[in-house]
């Protein structure tokens, strides 16, 4: 687990030779002279902590200050979460002007801390990797999944470990998902918005996903003590709003954020997590082609050029700042939470020190480079690569062949109609 001494990134070392006698950067995309990450080098020393949190990368060289833990992380989601219930509810008494778009930023705070406690924590729980007890990871994923109406833990672990037996396969529900939103490759980038937009407001896909959370925490819930945690927190919820009378306030500021909201960032983060459609849903990939479906998903941009004077580079500065401290600070504390930011670690060393992942992936591609992609920039960016809009290859090795649509496994057994590799964006 953390270390207690400092941490330090390594430098980057000697290309190493895979099993086809080929140097590991041949196979990794092409990049820039200067890594996005390295260009940011120069800036004040105390921002630089901010900045590996923000890209996801830390410094070449660089020292880790403070090591992190999974009860640290788990802190963190609680704090947030209780931060944005409470400015919720300054908003809301008395409410003025200026408290929907409050309530709007403590709808995000609160289903960001929720995300960090679901898919940070329940989700090492899954692993047994957030306690060295088999029973606490239990009762952790347990309590939080009842507190969000989210799958129950043993159903849970089978779905996620079938998703890493055979990612983005037709076995990995999160596919299935995806499908049944209407993702497809091959989208024009016009084709995609409307897909996107009309998924994130339907109707219909909120309201099926939401109660489908809550009846998966009644119906058919096994073991028997599980259901008796639902109704146990289903009766003190009950007994508490009616002492209370704050009926109100439950729905706005836990009702909204755990369904609508919550549900919008994790289908925008899922949607993210993976090249879905790249090599056509198949169930048996060699170890290469796994490695592929997964790439590290690191917010930023390189600094301005050096070489620009006067407006242009004050310009370009602040458009930086800009989408530093808000575009992609806001996707990284509300989708693309903790360390699922290095989600390809985690595919590659399941059993890593996963609190501390941006120190032990930088390590470990030093070591084995040819096992890592990644993709800079922000969601937009991310979401392309990730859904091969326009057929985008961002990060891929130039030597990969991606699987024709036409071609893939939903297409050939009549799962979904056509291969022309759009789609009309309908949510059903």
């Amino acid at each position: 687990m953390p270390e207690s001494r400092q941490r330090q990134s390594p430098a980057r070392r000697a290309p190493e030779r895979d099993a086809r006698n080929r140097t590991a950067p041949e196979r990794e995309a092409p990049r820039s002279e200067t890594p996005p990450r390295e260009t940011m080098r120069s800036l004040p020393g105390f921002v630089q902590p901010y900045l590996t949190w923000i890209t996801g990368v830390p410094l070449e060289g660089g020292k880790q200050l403070i090591p992190w833990s999974p009860v640290k992380a788990g802190l963190l989601g609680l704090v947030q979460m209780a931060g944005g219930i409470t400015l919720g509810a300054f908003a809301l008494h008395p409410f003025t002007a200026w408290s929907i778009p409050l309530l709007v930023l403590g709808w995000l705070f609160t289903s960001g801390g929720m995300r960090r406690l679901d898919v940070v924590v329940v989700h090492q729980t899954l692993h047994r990797m957030f306690a060295k007890s088999t029973r606490v990871n239990r009762v952790v994923g347990e309590i939080i999944t009842t507190a969000f109406w989210r799958t129950p833990y043993d159903k849970n672990r089978e779905e996620h470990l079938a998703h890493h037996a055979y990612p983005c396969s037709m076995k990995d529900s999160d596919t299935l998902y995806l499908l049944n939103t209407g993702m497809r490759p091959g989208m024009t980038r016009s084709e995609f918005r409307r897909y996107l937009w009309k998924a994130l407001v339907s109707p219909r896909h909120h309201l099926l996903g939401f109660f489908g959370r809550v009846k998966g925490n009644f119906v058919g819930v096994a073991p028997r003590y599980r259901l008796w945690m639902s109704l146990g927190y289903a009766a003190a919820t009950a007994t508490f709003l009616a002492l209370t009378g704050w009926w109100v306030e439950w729905l706005v500021l836990w009702v909204v954020p755990v369904s609508v909201v919550f549900q919008n960032c994790t289908f925008l983060y899922t949607m993210t997590e993976h090249r879905w459609w790249l090599f056509g849903n198949q169930e048996r990939l060699s170890r290469d082609k796994r490695d592929l479906l997964t790439f590290g998903r690191f917010c930023g941009e390189p600094v301005p050029d050096a070489s620009l004077t006067g407006l242009r580079k004050a310009g370009a500065w602040s458009r930086w700042t800009f989408r530093m401290l808000v575009v992609h600070s806001a996707y990284r504390m509300f989708v693309l939470v903790g360390d699922t930011v290095q989600h390809d670690l985690h595919h590659v060393m399941p059993a890593c020190d996963w609190a501390n992942s941006p120190w032990i992936r930088a390590d470990d591609q030093g070591n084995r480079p040819e096992r890592y992609t990644e993709v800079w920039g922000s969601l937009a960016d991310h979401l392309r690569a990730a859904g091969q809009v326009d057929d985008a290859r961002t990060g891929l090795p130039e030597d990969t062949e991606p699987t024709p649509w036409k071609e893939s496994v939903p297409v050939l057994t009549g799962v979904v109609p056509g291969g022309d590799g759009t789609s009309t964006g309908e949510t059903r």
